[in-house]
C-alpha cells in the first residue's frame, strides 16, 4: 500500500491538505489530515496504482458534497470560504514577461504533454530572478518539491509546485517556482524542514500547509525554467470537449482546467492578454478537442486511461512516462488552424514530435468511419519566431507545418469511439499498402 501511494503522489501531485488556515508568520505545525477513500477501478487503467475517489461536477455527487470533502486537486475542502473571486495581481512583474502562453501546449514526448496542457504559462529570462506574486487572496493547501530535469539539473535552485485554494469551487498551482519567500517559511515548519534539505526522498516531497496569502505578496522566486506555469481550476465548470470524464480520473482536475485571464481585472487582464500570442478565440487556449464518431481530439491505447500504464513515479529525475499510451489529434495552441498530431511512444521518426501534416490537410474533425483506411504524412515542423520578432529560447512557441515529411500514419476509425493506428517512419503515402502486426488500437 505505501509503494502505490508513492507512486500516485510523485506522478499525479495528488497529496491531501488539512486544518484551517494559519495567519503569517506561525511556526506551529499543522497535524496530518485523513487520507480519503482510496478506490481501485480495473475498467479504466491496467496500473497497479490506486485511484482517488473523484467528484465530478455533473455527476450524483453535488457540489455541496465535494466541498463537504475533497477538492479535485485533493486539498481538504473543510472551512473553505465560497466567495466571488477576482485576480488584482500579475503573478511576475508584467515588464518582466516575455510572452504568456494559452492553455494546450504540446511538446515532445519526451517532455510528456502528449495531450494539450491544461495550464498557461509566463516566460523569462532564465539567467534572471523574479520574483513570484500571489495573483489573489488565497490559503497555500500543499506544496510539493519535484526534481530539477533537463538543463536545470544540478543549478542552486529548488522546483516547487504550490496549491492554492481561491474559494470553495476555484483553485490552483504555480508551477517551477525555485524559490520560497521568506514570509511562507517562517509560517510552517514541516515547510522550513522541506526547504532546507538537500535532495528529499521522493516518499517525502510533498507537505501539508495551511498558509493565508494576499494579492500581491510575493509568495517565492523563479529562475532558470524560463517558464512560470500557472493551473486554474473551477469546478462550476466542466468543459464539453472530452467524451468520456473517466478516462481522466487520475487527474480530475482536467475537466475543469480553464484558462486563469478569465479571473484577472482591468487593465491587468488586457495588459497579459497583449503578451499572448494567440490572437484567436478563446484567446485563453483550448484543451478539448473531442468530436464524437471523429478523429479529432483525446486517445488512449486499448485498456488503459490518461493515467497510463507505468508502476512508478519517477524514471531518474523525470516522471515515468504515464505519455506512451496517448495519442491526439489537435490543433496548434498560437494558431489553431494548424493541424497537430501527437504521439506519446517510439515510433521509429527521429524528431520527437508533435508533428503537422503534409498540406495541413485532412481535417481530423472530417475524418470519421465512412472514411475507411486514411493516410496521413507527418511533417515536422517550422519554427517561425523570428516572423513575430521572437526569440526561441527552448522549444519553439510559433510553429508552421513544413513540406519535410517524416513518415506515414495510417488511421482507421474502427467506431465511434476506436481507431486502429500505425506510423510507418521515414515513408510516404504511396508506400504504404496497409496495417501490419504493428498496428494499434486506441479508443475513448
Amino acid at each position: 500500500m505505501k509503494k502505490d501511494v508513492f507512486i500516485i503522489l510523485s506522478l499525479l501531485f495528488i497529496l491531501m491538505v488539512g486544518c484551517s488556515p494559519a495567519t503569517l508568520p506561525d511556526d506551529t505545525a499543522l497535524p496530518e489530515p485523513a487520507m480519503p477513500e482510496v478506490v481501485h477501478d480495473d475498467t479504466y487503467s491496467s496500473s497497479s496504482s490506486p485511484e482517488y475517489t473523484h467528484y465530478p461536477a455533473s455527476d450524483e455527487h453535488s457540489q455541496d458534497t465535494a466541498r463537504a470533502s475533497w477538492s479535485v486537486l485533493y486539498t481538504d475542502l473543510t472551512g473553505c470560504e465560497q466567495q466571488e473571486v477576482q485576480f488584482t495581481h500579475s503573478p511576475l512583474d508584467v515588464d518582466a514577461i516575455i510572452a504568456v502562453e494559452p492553455q494546450g501546449e504540446l511538446t515532445d514526448r519526451v517532455a510528456g504533454h502528449i495531450t494539450p496542457g491544461d495550464h498557461v504559462g509566463f516566460q523569462y529570462l532564465p539567467e534572471e530572478k523574479y520574483p513570484v506574486y500571489a495573483i489573489g487572496d488565497a490559503v497555500l493547501k500543499r506544496v510539493e518539491r519535484n526534481r530539477n530535469y533537463f538543463d536545470n539539473k544540478g543549478k542552486n535552485i529548488k522546483n516547487y509546485h504550490l496549491y492554492f485554494e481561491y474559494s470553495c469551487t476555484l483553485f490552483g498551482s504555480y508551477v517551477h517556482v525555485t524559490g520560497l519567500a521568506p514570509e511562507l517559511l517562517a509560517a510552517d515548519e514541516t515547510l522550513r524542514e522541506l526547504d532546507s534539505q538537500p535532495e528529499p526522498e521522493d516518499a517525502n516531497r510533498n507537505i501539508n500547509v495551511n498558509i493565508r496569502v494576499t494579492a500581491g505578496q510575493i509568495i517565492g522566486y523563479a529562475e532558470g525554467y524560463g517558464l512560470l506555469g500557472m493551473l486554474a481550476v473551477d469546478t462550476d465548470v466542466t468543459l464539453s470537449g472530452f467524451m468520456s470524464l473517466e478516462l481522466y480520473k487520475s487527474e480530475p482536475w482536467k475537466v475543469h482546467a480553464i484558462p486563469v485571464f478569465n479571473y484577472f481585472t482591468e487593465p491587468l487582464k488586457s495588459q497579459l492578454l497583449l503578451k499572448n500570442p494567440r490572437k484567436t478565440e478563446p484567446r485563453g487556449g483550448k484543451i478539448d478537442y473531442d468530436v464524437d464518431g471523429r478523429l479529432a481530439g483525446n486517445w488512449f491505447k486499448q485498456g488503459t486511461s490518461y493515467q497510463g500504464e507505468v508502476t512508478r513515479g519517477y524514471c531518474g529525475d523525470y516522471l515515468c512516462p504515464y505519455w506512451e499510451t496517448h495519442l491526439a489529434f489537435v490543433y496548434d495552441f498560437i494558431d489553431p488552424s494548424e493541424v497537430r498530431v501527437s504521439l506519446g511512444y517510439e515510433t521509429g521518426i527521429e524528431t520527437n514530435g508533435p508533428f503537422g501534416l503534409k498540406g495541413n490537410q485532412p481535417d481530423p474533425k472530417n475524418i470519421a468511419v465512412e472514411n475507411g483506411l486514411v493516410k496521413l504524412e507527418l511533417v515536422a515542423l517550422d519554427d517561425i519566431g523570428t516572423q513575430f520578432n521572437y526569440v526561441t529560447r527552448g522549444k519553439a512557441l510559433y510553429t508552421k507545418s513544413s513540406d519535410n515529411v517524416v513518415g506515414t500514419m495510417l488511421v482507421q476509425m474502427l467506431d465511434t469511439r476506436r481507431i486502429k493506428v500505425e506510423v510507418f517512419p521515414g515513408k510516404r503515402s504511396g508506400e504504404i499498402a496497409g496495417f501490419t502486426e504493428k498496428a494499434r488500437i486506441y479508443e475513448r
